[in-house]
């Protein structure tokens, strides 16, 4: 039977034992095929060969259950490319209710699959980066308690012998000391999915002329969540304020942090004059312009209850 030339879809007839009886104009010319071509089981080779078993058995079924069916499935161009078709089909009867096989139609929907396709990839990249930040998360905060719960032992221990040998001021000094462990480990426990953030998260903290140490400071602050920047100089630092917008600064006195602070606490505040800032050393000697001091080298504890006080 010859295509009917004035069917501008793609169109199939297929007999009751499933041959192809016939195919549309625009069927041909999608493929490349001559009806002899087509007709029979040779239209068959025009559909991806990874695909052709689950078309069989998708169309037996249907042919069995005489119901209408739907699949998607890859064809052959003219030019050889496997282009996504979406094909619906639907049995036949005669006006007795004899059954005369099916016909189909099949869409091309290339374009429309390669964007599904593409958006899931997305999807899934969003999932594993979205994993991968929750882990690093979580470790972050592990490793944080578990260096605070190592520190309170030693602590309370250093508490009670100095209440015994009534030493006030050690005393004083470790009871601090645990209470800011206290409060830390407080903030990092687990409660709802808000108190599983990091204690500094999303801080950012501009660490200025640390010699040696600057490293060092910037491995404690990251691991408690805190960005962290180095400047190795005042110009570098004021230049940060500007470009970075940091939320706490942590300035060394003996490489020239009262130089740096007299020039921060001269601009105006929308500049960064304003900013919460510690001063680390200074031998002793109060750091003039500062809201806070620590004492080098740098404890981690001191750091982060420190750090957490000014930024919050």
């Amino acid at each position: 039977m010859k295509p009917d030339e004035n069917i501008p879809l793609m169109t199939w007839r297929a007999r009751p034992d499933m041959s192809c009886e016939q195919v549309s104009r625009a069927w041909l010319d999608y493929t490349g095929y001559t009806p002899e071509q087509a007709l029979g089981e040779g239209w068959t080779r025009a559909l991806h060969p990874d695909d052709l078993t689950r078309w069989l058995e998708c169309s037996v079924r249907a042919f069995d259950e005489r119901k209408p069916f739907e699949i998607e499935y890859r064809l052959r161009r003219r030019d050889g490319e496997y282009r996504w078709m979406l094909e619906r089909a639907a049995p036949l009867h005669a006006d007795g209710g004899l059954f005369l096989g099916y016909a189909g139609a099949c869409v091309d929907i290339d374009a429309h699959k390669c964007m599904e396709n593409g958006l899931a990839r997305a999807l899934e990249r969003e999932r594993r980066a979205r994993i991968a930040t929750e882990e690093a998360s979580r470790l972050r905060h592990d490793l944080m308690v578990s260096v605070l719960e190592e520190l309170r032992a030693p602590a309370e221990a250093i508490a009670a012998c100095a209440g015994r040998l009534q030493e006030n001021t050690i005393e004083r000094h470790a009871r601090s000391q645990c209470r800011i462990i206290s409060s830390l480990l407080e903030l990092a426990s687990p409660g709802d999915q808000a108190a599983r953030e990091p204690l500094l998260s999303g801080v950012r903290v501009l660490v200025a002329g640390v010699d040696g140490q600057g490293h060092e400071l910037q491995s404690m602050l990251s691991v408690a969540g805190a960005e962290v920047r180095l400047a190795p100089s005042v110009e570098a630092a004021l230049e940060s304020l500007g470009s970075w917008q940091p939320d706490v600064l942590l300035s060394d006195l003996d490489w020239g942090g009262r130089s740096l602070i007299r020039e921060l606490r001269a601009l105006p505040a929308e500049r960064g004059g304003c900013l919460r800032a510690a001063a680390l050393g200074g031998g002793g000697n109060k750091a003039a312009g500062y809201d806070a001091q620590l004492a080098k080298p740098v404890e981690p504890v001191a750091l982060l209850a420190t750090v957490a006080r000014l930024a919050h």
